[in-house]
């Protein structure tokens, strides 16, 4: 069963740029990981400061592997500067 994960960020005041910038750059490189099904951003249409990932890997094996990247571990180190808050990271599995 595959593991679907979305994961909504907020760019602090003045650093939507930046953070788009920061996660545009993940989309390759996750792509191209074994066990990536599927790696989208979404941009809010209302605010330029929201952004989310909706994912999809083959496991949670995967997933963990993801998190442990060089470019996501580098992504997480910048995050506390340009994220408003945590990031919300909830996975989910298909049911319907």
């Amino acid at each position: 069963m595959t593991l679907r994960v979305v994961a909504h960020l907020r760019a602090q005041d003045g650093r939507g740029a930046e953070l788009r910038e920061g996660l545009m750059a993940l989309i390759d490189p996750t792509r191209a990981e074994p066990g990536n099904i599927s790696y989208e951003l979404l941009a809010s249409l209302d605010d330029d400061r929201d952004y989310t990932f909706v994912e999809e890997y083959q496991d949670s094996n995967a997933f963990e592997a993801h998190m442990n990247t060089p470019h996501v571990v580098a992504a997480l180190a910048a995050m506390p500067e340009l994220v408003e808050g945590d990031a919300d990271v909830r996975t989910y599995r298909l049911i319907g």
